[in-house]
């Protein structure tokens, strides 16, 4: 279900079925000065309800079609949280998929701000961890912030924000490709984290 190809939100290419195999999803983003979100074609089909979806400006409404109905209300609180401050979010919650049913979901992800401090957008990777829930492991905890892993997932944000403001088509790739590589490695680590979360 993990997301790449020729461009920016692309068909899964069969390199990238490693990542799917370890539960990554895709990528999200959300700009916050449009009140519109934008993902990669596995996210859209868990977050929104339909991959066809993938890449176009959605409203709010839209953009969380495919949450489960208890959790929306809880996770438009958490959306409206982050942008209130710096720092990495983590976000886990319930997707409805017409394709796989029940799915449970991490979002893990950044905001920016402006220089008056006003929110301008976010982005982040998707992980289904479904399977790690039902094999009794812990997960990923939110407060979680440490550690080089964790390091390399910001700074892997942050470049991801920078290099596509420069609309260079052969930077994004690589770009999206070390920001999914390194939410396989989080994927691994999920089974391994101190709390529960949501």
């Amino acid at each position: 279900m993990a997301d790449g190809g020729d461009d920016q939100w692309g068909e899964e290419p069969r390199s990238d079925r490693a990542l799917a195999a370890a539960g990554v999803v895709g990528t999200w983003e959300w700009d916050h000065r449009r009140k519109v979100a934008r993902y990669s074609r596995g996210a859209a089909e868990l977050l929104a309800g339909d991959a066809e979806l993938a890449g176009r400006d959605l409203a709010p409404e839209e953009a969380l079609a495919g949450v489960y109905d208890d959790d929306v209300a809880w996770l438009r609180s958490q959306i409206h949280q982050g942008m209130k401050g710096p720092g990495v979010a983590v976000r886990e919650h319930r997707v409805r998929s017409q394709q796989h049913g029940v799915r449970r979901v991490l979002c893990r992800g950044r905001t920016f701000f402006d220089t008056q401090g006003n929110a301008t957008t976010s982005i982040g990777i998707v992980i289904d961890i479904t399977e790690l829930e039902a094999d009794g492991h812990r997960r990923f905890g939110a407060g979680d912030d440490e550690g080089l892993l964790h390091a390399a997932a910001d700074h892997g944000v942050a470049a991801y924000e920078a290099i596509e403001a420069t609309a260079l088509p052969s930077l994004l790739q690589p770009a999206r490709a070390l920001l999914m590589a390194i939410g396989r490695e989080i994927a691994q680590m999920v089974s391994k984290g101190p709390e529960k979360l949501h």
